[in-house]
C-alpha cells in the first residue's frame, strides 16, 4: 500500500512538473522577447508589480527605472534568449547568472514574481 501511495505522488508530482513547464513556456517566450528589446517597459509589461527590489515594493515607474538596469544586464539578456527554464513547484525558475528569475501564476497570469541572488 506504502509503494501504491509513494508511485502515485510521485506520478502526481511529475505530472505538475509537466504542466507547469508547458503552460509556462509561452511565457518563457514572451519573457525572452522582452528582454529582447531596449529598456525595461516591455519587461515590466511581465512583472508582478508592485515588484520587491532591495527590500522595497516598486511599481512600474522605479521597474523601469531601477530594477530593469540592476537586474537585465546586457550579459543577463543574453542569457534569458537561452536558459532553459526549470520546474520548481508550481513555478519555473530561469537562471542567469547571478540572478534566478521565478516565473509564476498570479490571478491565472504568467509574471516574472520575484528574483533571488545566487551568493556561489
Amino acid at each position: 500500500m506504502a509503494l501504491y501511495a509513494a508511485t502515485v505522488l510521485f506520478a502526481t508530482a511529475a505530472f505538475a512538473r509537466e504542466a507547469v513547464a508547458r503552460d509556462g513556456a509561452a511565457f518563457v517566450t514572451q519573457l525572452r522577447q522582452a528582454a529582447a528589446q531596449p529598456g525595461g517597459a516591455a519587461l515590466a509589461d511581465l512583472a508582478q508589480l508592485p515588484f520587491l527590489f532591495e527590500g522595497r515594493p516598486r511599481q512600474r515607474e522605479a521597474f523601469i527605472a531601477q530594477v530593469v538596469p540592476a537586474l537585465f544586464t546586457g550579459a543577463v539578456r543574453q542569457c534569458l534568449q537561452r536558459a532553459r527554464p526549470q520546474p520548481d513547484g508550481d513555478r519555473l525558475v530561469v537562471w542567469c547568472k547571478p540572478y534566478a528569475f521565478y516565473l509564476g501564476q498570479v490571478q491565472g497570469q504568467w509574471r516574472l514574481v520575484e528574483f533571488s541572488v545566487d551568493g556561489g
